[in-house]
């Protein structure tokens, strides 16, 4: 008989236990429960999506977390006030702007505001690129070579040079050298690292006879190439009258690539006695794709995340976004006290973009007509 009694005592502990696990919706303020104006209009796929808080027991609640010196504001809506591995359940994340403020209102102002935000891109996609230039060190003469950065302060390394460049980004960048011999040459390339293939370009002189020299381009890059010369031809060769047997020219020409890339040269070119000597410098370009493996690509973007009945998961970062994807902040509006008595805000977004099947890799189209959600800072 006592037996018996312990093993009811047990059953009950556990029990009780078991039920703490899920969040009673009575313990959740009214006004996430049953507030209709929390509530989602959407389409998955071809399914029709109609969620309203308070409806068939769903809620609308408010999360703050953390992602190294990243506040995470997410709006779970789910079951019976489930937060975690619920399904079904719809999450969307909103990673802060800046890293960790001292005051988490302003962090909170500086991220949840009007306006569009771009999803947290995949691992499939590239956030930035080590661009990677370099001239070849064996042919400088004496005097004076850099590299100069265009878009910042100059850099004054030998042959190198080397900048991880954002995705929007182009790189803009000249090597220049100054001989003492007198041999000046540079070459500026300005570049979309998203293309990975470099426009670069080479001076060759050649003597057609005593009065007379030719200049050509050799491009390197994405053909057709456009080509325009210091004196507006436009042609991929020019021809050079020199009157003495001893001179000096200074060639100078910008190519442009299919891809929109440009490479533009300043060379001297001499000729003395039927010889004809110009400096030059190959220059090499590499353009590698960095993963995006570090949690900075979460800055001001979103993520969202579905779990469906049979606990699959629906990605936005689970693959590529197509180019229409948009999430925008069309209102935020202060709304109460949040569950755990934090400052909680009514959102409302329009949402476009593919989520991924984190097991078949299959993608559906979730897109809104109309979503109110629960934002809150601590």
């Amino acid at each position: 008989m006592e037996a018996s009694k312990n093993s009811l005592l047990i059953l009950a502990l556990l029990t009780g236990m078991m039920l703490s696990c899920v969040k009673d919706p009575k313990d959740i303020p009214n006004g996430f429960t049953d507030d209709p104006v929390f509530g989602m209009n959407a389409s998955f796929g071809n399914e029709a999506l109609e969620i309203q808080a308070g409806n068939a027991q769903w809620t609308m609640l408010p999360v703050v977390g953390q992602v190294d010196s990243l506040s995470v504001y997410s709006a779970v809506f789910s079951l019976n006030g489930c937060l975690d591995n619920c399904d079904p359940s719809f999450t969307f994340d909103f990673f802060q702007a800046l890293p960790y403020q001292v005051d988490p209102e302003q962090a909170f102002a500086n991220t949840i505001h009007p306006g569009t935000k771009e999803l947290v891109p995949s691992a499939q996609e590239v956030d930035s690129f080590d661009v990677f230039l370099s001239a070849h060190p064996a042919l400088f003469m004496s005097g004076y070579s850099y590299w100069q950065d265009l878009n910042g302060p100059s850099n004054t390394y030998y042959h190198e040079f080397n900048s991880v460049v954002g995705y929007q980004q182009r790189i803009n960048v000249c090597f220049q050298t100054f001989a003492y011999t007198g041999c000046q040459y540079s070459q500026c390339v300005s570049f979309d690292p998203t293309t990975l293939v470099p426009c670069l370009a080479s001076i060759e002189p050649k003597v057609e006879n005593a009065r007379y020299i030719s200049l050509r381009v050799r491009p390197e890059g994405t053909a057709p190439f456009q080509f325009l010369w210091a004196n507006g031809d436009t042609t991929q060769n020019q021809v050079v009258f020199v009157q003495d047997s001893v001179a000096e020219i200074y060639a100078a020409v910008t190519v442009t690539d299919a891809l929109g890339n440009v490479s533009e040269i300043t060379q001297t070119v001499r000729i003395q006695n039927g010889f004809v000597d110009a400096c030059y410098f190959p220059i090499e370009l590499s353009s590698t794709p960095i993963e995006n493996v570090s949690s900075s690509v979460y800055a001001d973007r979103v993520s969202i995340t579905y779990r469906d009945e049979s606990g699959d998961i629906w990605k936005s970062a689970g693959g590529v976004q197509p180019s229409n994807a948009k999430v925008i902040i069309d209102s935020v509006n202060p709304y109460g006290p949040s569950p755990a008595n934090h400052p909680s805000y009514l959102v409302d977004l329009t949402i476009t973009a593919l989520l991924y099947n984190e097991t078949t890799g299959e993608s559906k189209l979730f897109e809104t007509q109309q979503l109110t959600v629960a934002l809150s800072h601590l």
